[in-house]
């Protein structure tokens, strides 16, 4: 494969310098836990991360019980939930158009992220779907959203590789993103769903998507471990990349790829970064060391 383009000079100053978006994912660390957490404690930490200052807050999803029991619930979730005083965006994850039907129902609810993938296999086996199947969904997830006032993002799930056999270059992916900008779809989370990403395929990515898709934001999700963690951060910033998502403990993991879950990047050792990086971020962390205590 050919070297990927550089980012123009002047786009990489723009995102270089560009605010930092920060997303906290306690849907991502819940689902891989072996115990089903109560509404009532759910509910008290997400009320506890909304004081905290992330732009968003992926605090759960609609999706089968059976599938994902630890989502359970999400009614009586979202009943005790308290968003007054908050500018944090609420975002739930749904896997089909009846999961949109039933988040888009929530008020308190302001994204939809739909996970989508290069990986036919893994689009099998986490939503049961093909690729055309997982266009069409989004094809309809797309007026919902726009009727009830929520915004759509999505997941591209096995961004940096795959672990199934199924082809995997920069190439398809920017492929496959441009078949979603041709629906008018521009923020897309970049997800190294299992870890196998080395910090030179995520410069190699980032430095191709903002060269051919300068319009569009591309966030930074990924599962790592604890001696991995600050290559892989350091290769997404130099490529100019600013919204990055983590997970306070480090845990979580998707159940459904048929591998061992490597836990999310924590999000203590992302702002140490970006401090080292004198990254301007609105995190208070009295409330961040309040919402630890909260947890589960």
């Amino acid at each position: 494969m050919s070297p990927s383009p550089p980012v123009p000079n002047t786009l990489f100053h723009m995102i270089k310098n560009g605010s930092i978006k920060l997303t906290e994912s306690p849907r991502d660390a819940q689902q891989g836990l072996n115990q089903i957490i109560a509404p009532e404690k759910r509910a008290a930490y997400i009320n506890a991360l909304l004081r905290a200052g992330f732009d968003v807050l992926d605090f759960g999803s609609f999706v089968s019980p059976k599938a994902v029991p630890q989502m359970a619930q999400q009614d009586k979730v979202l009943e005790l939930v308290d968003k007054s005083g908050s500018s944090t965006k609420l975002m739930a994850i749904v896997g089909n158009l009846r999961g949109g039907i039933e988040a888009v129902s929530y008020e308190k609810v302001d994204i939809l992220g739909f996970p989508f993938s290069v990986s036919e296999t893994f689009l099998r086996r986490n939503i049961n779907s093909d690729n055309q199947e997982a266009l069409n969904t989004i094809d309809k997830l797309m007026p919902l959203c726009s009727e009830s006032g929520k915004a759509l993002r999505i997941f591209m799930s096995m961004a940096y590789g795959n672990p199934y056999g199924d082809p995997w270059n920069v190439q398809l992916l920017c492929d496959c993103i441009a078949q979603l900008a041709e629906k008018g779809i521009t923020v897309i989370t970049l997800a190294d769903t299992i870890g196998i990403a080395s910090p030179e395929q995520i410069g190699e990515v980032y430095a191709a998507l903002t060269h051919h898709f300068p319009e569009h934001e591309f966030g930074l999700h990924i599962h790592t471990r604890k001696h991995e963690w600050k290559a892989k951060l350091e290769a997404a910033w130099s490529a100019g990349c600013r919204w990055y998502e983590g997970v306070l403990n480090g845990t979580g993991g998707c159940p459904m790829t048929g591998y061992e879950l490597v836990g999310n990047l924590n999000t203590l050792n992302l702002l140490d970064f970006l401090e080292e990086k004198n990254a301007v971020h609105h995190i208070d962390r009295e409330a961040l060391s309040r919402a630890i205590q909260t947890g589960y």
